[in-house]
């Protein structure tokens, strides 16, 4: 085991992370069942990392909400993100919920029409005043997806991603962080501050980490 790892299994709370693009690791499958099942073989790799036995073929599966294990200890949670080829993957000792999204061109074409789906009137009101209200509204959909995975891990689940309020972050005294560049965002919101690991600015060339808009 490395010393970093070692380093972090003595830290609490604890969040591993692991990443890949499957158009340079699978070139020939993007679909998303490949997507999900190389996301299980991530999610197994790191549960190797901390000494416990997760085969990829025992995960729940796709669609099944939450990925759950039944080698996966007590204690630990597991989520999955994927998009545009990229996939990101953690294992962390109390709740979390991770998103990774890209602004396609097609989707920033119609940003209004997206901004005006949101909940929330305030969160609106905030994209549409920001400097970049594409960075503002990815800021938002990610915290919003994050919030949304967060709470399948608890006792009251939400029925679906709208169903959220980013006002509750303060409410639930939830930890949220998001990096941005490369016109990717990527969010974790958890139940206190967690250490990732590694830093997801190594993830992928161009993320860095970010103030949160929202709660500027």
């Amino acid at each position: 085991m490395s010393p970093s790892l070692n380093k972090l299994q003595e830290s609490s709370p604890r969040l591993l992370l692991a990443g890949g693009d499957l158009a340079n690791d699978h070139p020939a499958n993007q679909t998303v069942s490949a997507y999900s099942s190389y996301a299980r073989e991530l999610l197994s790799e790191l549960a190797t990392q901390l000494g416990m036995h997760c085969p990829p073929a025992l995960w729940s599966a796709r669609g099944e909400g939450k990925p759950t294990h039944p080698g996966l200890h007590s204690g630990w949670y597991a989520n999955i993100t994927h998009k545009k080829g990229r996939v990101v993957v953690g294992l962390a000792d109390r709740c979390f919920g991770i998103d990774l999204e890209y602004a396609a061109a097609r989707r920033t074409a119609r940003l209004d029409a997206l901004i005006d789906q949101l909940p929330e009137p305030w969160v609106r009101q905030r994209i549409r005043e920001a400097d970049s209200r594409v960075s503002a509204f990815y800021q938002s959909w990610t915290l919003y997806e994050s919030l949304f995975k967060h709470a399948s891990h608890t006792p009251n689940p939400a029925e679906n991603l709208f169903a959220m309020r980013l006002h509750t972050l303060a409410e639930l005294r939830l930890d949220c962080a998001v990096w941005q560049g490369d016109q990717g965002t990527l969010a974790i919101v958890s139940e206190g501050r967690l250490s990732p690991h590694p830093d997801p600015a190594t993830l992928f060339c161009g993320l860095q980490p970010t103030s949160v808009f929202i709660l500027d």
